[in-house]
């Protein structure tokens, strides 16, 4: 049995039962993971889990599951079937409460979903209430509302995940949302490029704690969500690289990113800031604290008021941006796609199984370049 530092915590090697196994669990320190593995192993000889709770619980089920062994009673999921006609509020609550629910990046988005449901059907609305009439008139309602199809489809989604729930537990016999066909996303697709000078533009007018945020878009590719969730574990600045894990990326895989020459030193200044909180690893912050939920979005609104951009960029028109100029540069398109997160679609077994080094990553964003003299375009299908 073995105690060891890993990537997003301890490792822990021990005998549970027979097999030998591995559990990585995300404690602060090597005294807290054998305290861990002390509980574990007391849980796993008296085959009482009832008391587990918070960390040590969690290692056990991933362990369970990464077995595939039965879990015990005291571990399983069983919602207790409620009396009467569940209602909305009611299958929400279950639904959110899963275990997988609680732990998915997609979490915030299902409660957003869920508050444009409930103020539509009401609280108390009883779930058989809700059918296929139902449904379309809601997205009726909401497209009357000028929701994108995306985001209807979103919330459909969640509605439809909630049923799902529910069938799963034998408390409703159907799902009808699976009857009501998506809305067509073609007239959202859109292209994108924004000029450098315009960026710089954009960038002189967020404040000063987003701007690091709009660099560091602007010149590695990264989507809004993988910047806005980066710690300083992830960061080398020594090797210039950013390692992002299955959990931190959209695509739920592992990604190295280079630090570009440019965002080199923004990083540096961040990373030498004299006010930061204790106890967190955050890199980005606003006035010395984590980012709020929503305190992203306002920045980059306001920041096109004075300019005379219509349509308005979205922050995801930088990852445009830097994949077109990444092409510009003569980067490899290999190692273009892999900073990017897409480079295992339609990719031989040749490519997908050749290994790139961090220092030919290192390479490739030297060559970038991000300074052409074009013109801000933005083309949408609509």
């Amino acid at each position: 049995m073995s105690i060891e530092k890993c990537e997003g915590g301890y490792r822990i090697r021990f005998r549970p039962y027979d097999k030998l196994v591995n559990v990585v669990v995300n404690t602060k320190d090597k005294w807290e993971a054998k305290r861990v593995e002390k509980d574990i192993m007391l849980a796993c000889r008296t085959s009482d889990f009832g008391e587990l709770r918070g960390i040590t619980k969690e290692a056990v089920l991933r362990m369970y599951r990464h077995q595939q062994w039965e879990l015990p009673d005291e571990l399983q999921d069983k919602p207790v079937k409620p009396t009467g006609e569940i209602t909305l509020w009611a299958g929400a609550e279950i639904f959110l409460n899963r275990p997988e629910i609680k732990s998915s990046r997609e979490c915030d988005r299902y409660v957003l979903c869920l508050i444009h449901l409930v103020k539509y059907f009401g609280k108390a609305r009883p779930l058989k209430e809700i059918w296929i009439a139902e449904i379309r008139a809601y997205v009726a309602h909401r497209q009357a509302q000028g929701a994108s199809p995306s985001t209807i489809n979103r919330e459909k989604g969640t509605l439809s995940k909630i049923f799902q729930v529910l069938e799963e537990a034998r408390i409703l016999e159907a799902n009808p949302v699976r009857l009501v066909k998506n809305l067509s996303q073609k007239l959202e697709q859109r292209q994108a490029y924004i000029s450098f000078p315009d960026v710089q533009k954009i960038i002189e007018r967020c404040p000063a704690w987003y701007q690091p945020v709009v660099w560091t878009g602007y010149l590695s590719g990264m989507r809004k969500g993988e910047i806005l969730g980066l710690q300083w574990k992830h960061i080398d600045l020594k090797k210039r690289m950013i390692y992002l894990r299955p959990v931190d990326t959209k695509e739920g895989k592992f990604k190295r990113v280079p630090i570009h020459r440019e965002l080199e030193p923004v990083l540096e200044e961040l990373k030498n800031a004299k006010v930061k909180p204790i106890n967190c690893d955050d890199v980005f912050l606003v006035n010395g604290k984590p980012l709020g939920k929503d305190s992203h979005k306002r920045p980059w609104d306001r920041a096109f008021k004075t300019l005379d951009l219509d349509p308005a960029p979205r922050f995801n028109d930088l990852r445009h941006t830097w994949r077109s100029n990444a092409r510009r540069s003569k980067m490899d398109p290999t190692v273009a796609e892999a900073i990017m997160g897409h480079a295992m679609k339609g990719r031989s077994v040749n490519d997908r199984y050749g290994y790139v080094s961090d220092q030919e990553y290192v390479d490739a964003i030297d060559q970038f370049r991000y300074d052409f003299n074009d013109e801000t375009r933005i083309w949408l299908a609509r």
